[in-house]
């Protein structure tokens, strides 16, 4: 995959902005970042004044193919940018949470002859061209995605590949992806931000990332996200020779012991492949390197004549594949039953809540207030009371579901 790298500052990955912002102009602005800095970093740049306001300018095709912008209705495009200016990003002091510095993360922009023109504030162009702390984003990557979610996360992800995400709490990740008001209950949250995110940058990234969740109480209270790299697939030099023979025969070939690896033994090999299938006469090259015979290309067609000497340790193989299997799948049958059987609690207690009594209020009051001080101090009454019926109607259903397997 051809790269275009943009290193981005991580003061603008972590960057929190009034107004959600698309996921068109996410790519786009990501564009714009990369053509301001190249410039700013191969041309003799005088010192950068944070306070100016400084232009820069690139082709309207390169944008839209970079950006996989597809949409031919250039209004929309125009519309999208139109809104991008009207974002504003807020900096505060470190020390002083109440000094703060609020600006437009796109002052102006201008379309000119199939060419975009736009401004950028001097202290984003500065962060660009100093590149203390940067994160190298490759931009084609995220020309894939389709999720404004999926683009949050691979930034952040790819900005702490080499360490850890820290643990966030679920205000913090709520902030990032600008959900506040949206997916109130953490299941729509899980299915339309988290996992959609997840799964998108898992299969179509160079990374694989994955979260835990952590309770406090009874609620969901911090995500904390893993991350793996994927393994760079490494082709393997295959001689010229080699080309005459099928996939199969050069897997058989690998598989016999050093001294045997002589040219003819391919030939002999593409031959038991016409009569004998390539899971038997693998299953019998490993059989007769575990005899240890004296002629063992010998031994080896025997088996092939005699009906597989190995036939006997396949099928055994066979079936503690086939066992496996069937512990994998009722693994996964229990946990997507325990899953179903929390989430219909969770609602049903929600709802069982709104209809509890004055004196149903007050007995389970008695035995929140009856908990520990420090415990009180983690947990509302409210989150307790939700919880204690979460636990009651979840033994129900699990002694429901025993009834009906006996």
């Amino acid at each position: 995959m051809k790269k275009e790298l943009l290193h981005k500052p991580n003061q603008l990955i972590a960057l929190k902005t009034k107004g959600k912002i698309t996921l068109i102009q996410r790519k786009i602005y990501n564009i714009f970042l990369k053509i301001a800095q190249k410039e700013v970093k191969f041309f003799n740049y005088e010192e950068i004044l944070e306070d100016k306001i400084y232009s820069f300018e690139v082709d309207c095709d390169v944008v839209h193919r970079i950006a996989g912008v597809k949409i031919k209705d250039l209004k929309y495009i125009e519309e999208e940018l139109e809104s991008l200016m009207g974002v504003i990003a807020t900096v505060r002091e470190e020390e002083n949470k109440n000094n703060w510095e609020k600006f437009s993360i796109l002052p102006k922009i201008i379309k000119e002859d199939n060419k975009y023109k736009f401004m950028l504030i001097g202290n984003i162009v500065r962060a660009l061209q100093e590149q203390n702390y940067f994160t190298p984003l490759n931009l084609m990557m995220i020309k894939s995605l389709i999720s404004q979610y999926s683009v949050i996360f691979y930034e952040l992800a790819i900005r702490y590949q080499k360490y850890k995400i820290p643990k966030m709490s679920i205000e913090e990740v709520r902030e990032l992806t600008n959900n506040k008001n949206k997916y109130k209950r953490f299941y729509d949250f899980k299915k339309y931000v988290l996992d959609t995110a997840c799964e998108e940058i898992s299969e179509k990234t160079d990374i694989k990332l994955s979260y835990s969740t952590e309770k406090r109480g009874r609620r969901i209270a911090f995500i904390d996200f893993v991350i793996e790299r994927k393994k760079e697939e490494i082709s393997e030099k295959i001689e010229v020779k080699e080309e005459e023979y099928s996939k199969e025969v050069l897997e058989l070939f690998k598989l016999l012991p050093k001294k045997e690896q002589v040219e003819a033994h391919k030939k002999e090999l593409a031959k038991l492949l016409k009569k004998h299938s390539f899971k038997f006469l693998k299953g019998d090259i490993e059989y007769t390197k575990d005899s240890k015979p004296e002629s063992f290309f010998a031994f080896l067609k025997s088996s092939c004549q005699q009906g597989h000497y190995s036939s006997a340790e396949l099928e055994k193989q066979k079936k503690k594949e086939e066992l496996a299997r069937q512990k994998a799948e009722q693994k996964r049958k229990e946990q997507e039953l325990k899953r179903k059987i929390e989430e219909r609690a969770e609602e049903k207690a929600i709802e069982k809540y709104r209809r509890l009594s004055i004196q149903e209020l007050e007995s389970y009051g008695a035995r929140y207030q009856s908990l520990p001080k420090m415990l009180k101090g983690q947990i509302t009454k409210k989150e307790f009371i939700i919880g204690a019926l979460e636990e009651e109607i979840e033994k129900e259903l699990r002694e429901l579901l025993s009834i009906i397997e006996d």
